[in-house]
């Protein structure tokens, strides 16, 4: 039989039957004249499909692709904040409950004036009053926009 004939009379496409000589487990060819296309016995290939009926579907003898690394992701420290503020959660992804960016602003800075603020009045109270006043002039100058 030839590869053609063994794949129309079992069902299966010719690159099948290519496939499973390539992995060495089809019956050899036997050796006749007049003819380079290798030829099979039909008894040895009906055992062959006996034992391994065909199976239509994904192929299971190849192993699972690797995919990739994981990749770490960081969060901007000015969506942790906005998250924090705002009721309900900032959400990034979905942008669908967010302040307007105005706003957003505002509570940025406002947070930070608390912030120096607090700072300050710590440093007060250990008489690093130089200090103290700068912190405040800072916490009542509102910071340049910046990009990104």
């Amino acid at each position: 039989m030839t590869t053609t004939e063994i794949a129309e009379e079992h069902g299966v496409s010719r690159q099948t039957v290519h496939a499973h000589r390539k992995r060495g487990v089809f019956p050899k060819p036997v050796e006749g004249e007049g003819s380079t296309r290798p030829r099979f016995r039909a008894d040895e290939v009906a055992a062959f499909f006996a034992a391994n009926p065909p199976s239509p579907g994904k192929r299971t003898d190849l192993a699972p692709r690797p995919q990739g690394e994981p990749v770490t992701t960081t969060t901007d420290p000015r969506i942790a904040i906005l998250s924090a503020l705002n009721d309900p959660p900032y959400n990034e992804t979905a942008e669908k409950r967010c302040v307007p960016w105005d706003a957003a602003a505002e509570l940025l800075d406002a947070y930070r004036a608390d912030v120096l603020r607090a700072a300050a009045d710590e440093l007060e109270a250990d008489d690093h009053l130089l200090a103290a006043d700068e912190l405040r002039r800072m916490a009542d100058e509102r910071p340049e926009a910046q990009d990104g």
